[in-house]
């Protein structure tokens, strides 16, 4: 299995995305829960968030952010994806 590091920046429209929040926060539950998930939350200053996501291969991660109902919604402005080598930590 491969991790890969996500980067979001929010839109511009706060309000659709608050709206839209529970939702996509219920989605990341259940993809933690299920081990898809290794970490994540919004930055500090609210205009975007990082999350660890462990999956098969790009593939595989493109479908689940494709099913995130922030993407859904047209909430993000900007998605970065990086496969990423884990070498160190408590996770290695």
């Amino acid at each position: 299995m491969a991790k890969f590091v996500v980067d979001l920046v929010y839109g511009e429209d706060e309000e659709r995305r608050l709206e839209v929040r529970p939702a996509h926060r219920e989605y990341c539950r259940d993809l933690a829960d299920r081990g898809v998930l290794l970490a994540g939350g919004p930055f500090a200053d609210n205009l975007g968030a990082q999350l660890i996501y462990e999956a098969a291969d790009a593939d595989e991660l493109q479908k689940v952010l494709d099913a995130d109902p922030y993407t859904e919604a047209g909430v993000i402005a900007k998605t970065t994806v990086r496969e990423w080598n884990l070498l160190t930590g408590a996770w290695a």
